[in-house]
């Protein structure tokens, strides 16, 4: 029996949407590794309906043909390359991913397993780290061992590569098996050079298929060794299409063309995030034939529009000591630096008078480029949280 898992790569879709989950709670959760993975311990006895319809076949795989039949010709060769795809986030790059080892190896790949393996970093260290694994393929994410990521990615693509089938276990043949890196723009250069290393020296057991939102923090010879392909965020008429497929086989009502536009223009580009809107908005008993308005807002979402009210009404150390505490909060709830970046500019740019946006955006775009380089997030969200607060005092 399969176990029905929400795989979630920059959102925390459990959480998003939970009328449950708030982000003021005092007992929110503190360490990343556990928001991450505590989806995988759930067994699903009724599937979101981001798992319930996703495709898990390329003949499933409705959006962009083009990228489709790419993706078949790879699958059916007798020698995958290694494979690198990036784009926005919630664009199908995982699902297309499994969609090519189920072409490669068959149905088998979605039985999936749940393991928590120990990597001995240092003499006196020991990370552990949750990986999904098949017979075919192992999927992990090394951002999650933090600084010690180099270490895991060179042991466990070792392990798989060292451990090949005596017979060929594919319909074509393949005797090499497959690991799936999320997330791989957020490894260290030191990680990203030994992975470089380790795929050259076992690449006739194994391949590689590398997950990222952007290959800009991609060593050039890590992305030269790869078939890179991007994937696109989804325009307006791809989301309404998935929308009304979902609401047709759930039974429901068409949703009107401002309904449509108002998920549409919130989801931006974002299918797994049009789908959890959809879906809430069911829960809520929301008018599928009204205008839109009584969609559900994201909890996170509503938190980043009263960080950017608490910039701007008030500038001193206190009021960012307690901005500090919210950031602390979101990223401990799995949103990322980067995101919550974007969501305050978003909101500031609507609210500060017009002579001070170029600056604002100024300050963003270098905070950013920051935290892109660094390890901390924090540590830029609060230096932007403070020179915007000095750009307001000085008016």
């Amino acid at each position: 029996m399969y176990v029905f898992i929400s795989v979630i790569v920059t959102f925390p879709c459990l959480l998003l949407y939970s009328p449950t989950s708030r982000l003021l709670s005092s007992s929110l959760p503190t360490r990343l590794s556990e928001c991450r993975f505590i989806y995988l311990c759930l067994r699903l006895e009724v599937m979101l309906w981001v798992d319930k319809y996703r495709p898990k076949t390329l003949d499933d795989v409705e959006l962009y043909p083009e990228l489709t039949e790419v993706l078949k010709r790879l699958a059916e060769s007798q020698d995958l390359p290694h494979l690198l795809l990036y784009g926005p986030s919630g664009t199908g790059k995982k699902t297309r991913a499994m969609a090519v080892l189920e072409k490669v190896y068959g149905p088998t790949v979605y039985s999936l397993r749940l393991e928590h393996k120990s990597v001995q970093v240092t003499d006196s260290k020991v990370v552990d780290i949750a990986t999904l694994s098949s017979p075919h393929h192992i999927d992990i994410n090394p951002s999650d061992a933090g600084n010690h990521d180099r270490v895991v990615v060179m042991q466990m693509i070792r392990e798989i590569a060292q451990t090949v089938p005596l017979q060929p276990v594919a319909p074509k043949g393949a005797k090499y098996k497959v690991v799936v890196l999320n997330e791989v723009d957020k490894m260290g250069r030191a990680a990203q050079h030994a992975l470089r290393r380790t795929m050259e020296k076992y690449m006739s057991t194994c391949r590689l298929i590398l997950i990222c939102s952007s290959t800009s923090r991609l060593i050039a010879p890590l992305r030269s060794r790869c078939l890179a392909i991007r994937v696109p965020s989804h325009s307006r008429e791809n989301l309404e299409k998935v929308v009304k497929a979902v609401c047709e086989r759930e039974g429901r009502a068409p949703p009107s063309q401002a309904f449509l536009a108002s998920l549409t223009r919130q989801s931006e580009g974002n299918l797994r995030r049009a789908q959890l809107m959809l879906e809430a908005a069911a829960m809520n008993k929301a008018d599928f034939a009204g205008s839109g308005s009584d969609i559900p807002q994201a909890d996170w979402q509503v938190f980043l529009e009263q960080i950017a009210s608490d910039i701007i009404s008030e500038q001193t150390p206190r009021k960012l000591y307690e901005i500090r505490g919210k950031f602390y909060d979101m990223l401990g709830q799995c949103i990322s630096g980067e995101v919550i970046l974007r969501g305050i500019l978003e909101v500031l740019l609507t609210t500060v008078s017009p002579s001070l946006r170029p600056a604002v955006i100024s300050l963003a775009a270098k905070y950013d480029h920051n935290m892109k380089l660094g390890t901390k997030p924090i540590l830029h969200l609060e230096a932007f949280a403070s020179g915007v607060m000095q750009l307001l005092k000085r008016g």
